[in-house]
């Protein structure tokens, strides 16, 4: 392998890294075919012409030793299809991975390719460390035709695009089918509202004396609100984004409702709970899983119950406002590239071309090109087909991806916790939970503004 690991890590699989990644899988043994020529919009490989050597620089973060295995996978594919071109990578642990690439990026000496999470790459553009990739798209050598621009605009700023989504994910609200059919209650459809939703709850406690659901988080809450218009931060980012705190307190009245008739989950089950394969849906004690899930556990649901699980948007989705997709990550490059053109080539190659798709096998979220849909569409699992209809449907009702949270994000999400648990257990009413959280909320935007 053409492939020099520079950096050792700690290969512990993260709970977080596994909310990025979908389809996990162990890559195959057998040998691996040159990419064809014309895949999926992939360059001729350019194997027969005389080209200059050049070597390539990537980094990226792994919390696992598969994710290694995986981008490993798809350098030797890439390399054989360009021989000029050598590869050499690093890979980091979590803080390690953006605390390294923050002292490159001071030195002027970031490698060519270089990974970027959603919450990230606003900071890296706003200093001048991207370079646009509008030209390449514009003549291909990025190839996004006919992809829709909502996987597209999650890295544009100010009209230029500055990252390539690698993969999905969406927020889901898995549902028990076999549950729902004993309660009488049919399953949910992309027009499903709020009130629908609560008789529902209401059928099922009354039917077969389960839970409903859970109770519901910031994730949800941010959804609520782009429901109706609003966001949970302004344009500055340096306030809530919301005037009228009503938007707050009915989002918590209903939930109330829910608790005091034992629609949904004790909040004391709930704070147990320790992973994803724990919690009231996944051990068979609620018809619905909202628990802050996304797309991506599905396999993790299924193994837990033994059998498939439904998909659903939040309620309340069908006027295509409040759901959106969220990209597992961005391959963007180093304003300082020695070698833009060929960093270009490894995106698109990495992104686009079909050998690399079924090599990776969704583990970095489901693809969205069409056509690298339409050639993985024989090798996907029923799992993975039924997660690529479920995003479809996401992408037709659903609306731009936020921008990424402020500085201040983490500790508003603290604060938001800690008020919601106050309202649960009814020491305050909504009405001063709203109170407290603006108050709260807006002086640590300010003060970290």
């Amino acid at each position: 392998m053409a492939m020099k690991k520079l950096t050792k890590v700690n290969l512990a699989l993260t709970l977080s890294l596994a909310v990025a990644l979908t389809g996990c899988s162990q890559p195959s043994n057998s040998a691996v075919k040159p990419a064809e020529p014309a895949a999926a919009g992939t360059p001729a490989s350019p194997a027969t012409a005389k080209k200059d050597p050049v070597t390539l620089r990537i980094t990226y973060w792994a919390g696992s030793q598969i994710t290694v295995d995986k981008t490993n996978a798809v350098v030797d594919l890439f390399q054989k299809a360009y021989p000029h071109i050598k590869v050499e990578s690093e890979y980091y642990a979590g803080d390690a991975y953006w605390d390294k690439l923050n002292v490159q990026a001071a030195s002027s000496s970031m490698p060519d390719v270089v990974r970027m999470d959603y919450s990230k790459i606003t900071n890296y553009v706003n200093k001048n460390l991207l370079l646009p990739l509008d030209d390449y798209m514009a003549k291909k050598t990025i190839n996004m035709d006919g992809v829709n621009p909502i996987h597209i605009d999650g890295a544009k700023f100010n009209g230029k695009v500055y990252g390539i989504n690698i993969g999905n994910n969406s927020l889901v609200s898995f549902y028990d089918a076999d549950l729902l059919a004993k309660a009488g209650v049919t399953p949910p459809t992309p027009t499903y509202t709020w009130e629908q939703y609560e008789k529902d709850l209401r059928t099922i406690k009354e039917k077969l004396g389960i839970y409903g659901d859970t109770h519901m988080s910031q994730q949800h809450f941010a959804v609520w609100l782009r429901q109706h218009g609003k966001k949970m931060y302004n344009a500055a980012q340096d306030g809530i984004g919301y005037e009228d705190d009503k938007v707050f307190t009915d989002f918590f009245d209903q939930q109330l409702r829910w608790q005091k008739e034992g629609l949904i989950s004790p909040l004391g089950v709930e704070l147990e709970v320790r992973g994803l394969e724990d919690g009231p849906f996944p051990k068979g004690q609620a018809a619905f899983g909202s628990f802050n899930y996304w797309s991506n556990h599905v396999d993790i649901m299924e193994t837990q119950l033994k059998k498939k699980v439904g998909m659903a948007m939040y309620p309340g989705s069908g006027d295509g406002k409040g759901m959106y997709i969220k990209p597992s990550f961005f391959h963007s490059i180093a304003r300082t590239s020695k070698h833009p053109e060929e960093a270009a080539l490894f995106i698109e190659f990495f992104t686009n071309n079909i050998d690399a798709a079924k090599s990776l096998n969704a583990f970095f979220g489901m693809p969205y090109h069409p056509r690298v849909l339409e050639g993985m569409n024989s090798s996907f699992s029923d799992t993975q087909k039924r997660v690529s209809e479920y995003l479809t449907t996401v992408e037709k009702n659903s609306s731009l991806i936020d921008p990424p949270d402020p500085t201040a994000g983490v500790e508003v999400g603290k604060i938001f916790k800690n008020v919601s648990d106050e309202i649960f257990f009814e020491k305050i009413s909504p009405k001063q939970g709203a109170e407290k959280f603006r108050a709260e909320a807006n002086a640590i935007l300010l003060k970290k503004k």
